[in-house]
């Protein structure tokens, strides 16, 4: 077990350490460049482009809460589940991201709900995110860069929005067929689940908004560094921040996807923009969002010891839990 955390540390260090290098090379070798940017800064843009940002974080809890909600029998407030959500989101900054499924499960001890479900809501979200952040990102690149001939481009496109129709239609479906040849195979009871294929779908165009405000984020970022971004191009930052996105998802040995989020922008902003905004925009997007989601955790972790949204202390092992909590469950 040590083993693997050394490992999965030196992973972490090793890819920040290149990431910073290479940021380092493209700066030298486009200092010319850069020394012509004129990084004037508008406040107003910069400040509609935070607003955008912290409009975005405030929607994981939201849709957390509406998956939490239908497994607990008190039903969590708004203000509990910023409290629980984004002060277990800090831990994303541990490397390894199982740290954040780790702090959920502990801080919702002793709400009733099982850890299996905690994961199990984390990765419904992620999937209906990933769907969203790929057919987003297909549509640009197919259609809009035409980077495939056009009767291909329409077939990928249909063949993914296929697949998403299946995982909305049938998910539940074939989860409870898993979770009853589990029951058989382990000799374990739990209980078949019941989503609503409107959730899945609600989900999903939530985080279609969510989309929209990062890439008019990402814009008014531009703008407000003085850095030029064409208008005409803000599905591409749609399709880049989607990207970005679930590449840093994906980089679950990194620190919050740290050095694949800015290197993934840089290579997409490279594609419809000049070289300035595809070395600063990464770098400036990163800080600003490391201080919106410090804000964000500090908040709920104000709001969770306000409330007394946060469990007690235990001192008892796992194994002297009564066996009803100990129990896997869902409702």
């Amino acid at each position: 077990m040590n083993s693997m955390k050394t490992v999965r540390y030196a992973v972490t260090a090793a890819l920040g350490l290149a990431v910073g290098y290479f940021f380092y090379l493209e700066f030298q070798k486009n200092a010319d460049a850069l020394r012509q940017a004129d990084l004037t800064l508008h406040p107003g843009y910069l400040s509609a482009a935070v607003t955008l940002g912290l409009a975005v974080y405030l929607i994981g809890p939201f849709l957390w809460r509406i998956y939490v909600n239908r497994y607990v029998s008190r039903k969590l407030t708004f203000a509990e589940s910023l409290a629980l959500y984004n002060t277990s989101a800090l831990f994303k900054y541990v490397p390894g991201k199982i740290w954040t499924y780790a702090a959920q499960i502990a801080l919702m001890s002793e709400r009733g709900i099982p850890p299996a479900v905690l994961i199990y809501i984390n990765i419904v979200c992620f999937v209906c995110l990933g769907f969203v952040g790929v057919t987003v990102a297909a549509g640009y690149y197919l259609f809009s860069e035409q980077i495939l001939p056009t009767g291909i481009s329409v077939l990928i496109f249909v063949s993914f929005i296929g697949l998403d129709a299946v995982f909305i239609i049938w998910h539940t479906k074939i989860l409870n067929h898993l979770i009853t040849f589990s029951n058989r195979l382990f000799s374990r009871t739990i209980e078949p689940i019941d989503l609503p294929r409107s959730l899945f779908v609600y989900t999903q165009a939530i985080y279609l908004i969510a989309c929209v405000l990062l890439g008019a984020a990402l814009y008014l970022l531009a703008r407000g560094l003085h850095i030029y971004l064409p208008l005409a191009k803000i599905f591409a930052s749609m399709a880049t921040v989607s990207v970005s996105a679930i590449a840093g998802y994906v980089a679950f040995f990194t620190m919050g996807g740290l050095g694949v989020r800015e290197g993934t922008m840089f290579f997409l902003l490279k594609q419809f923009s000049n070289v300035q905004a595809a070395l600063i925009l990464p770098l400036v997007a990163r800080g600003l969002t490391l201080a919106v989601e410090l804000a964000m955790g500090l908040l709920g972790f104000v709001i969770g010891v306000k409330y007394n949204c946060f469990p007690k202390w235990r001192t008892e092992m796992p194994d002297q839990l009564p066996e009803s909590k100990a129990q896997i469950e869902i409702r």
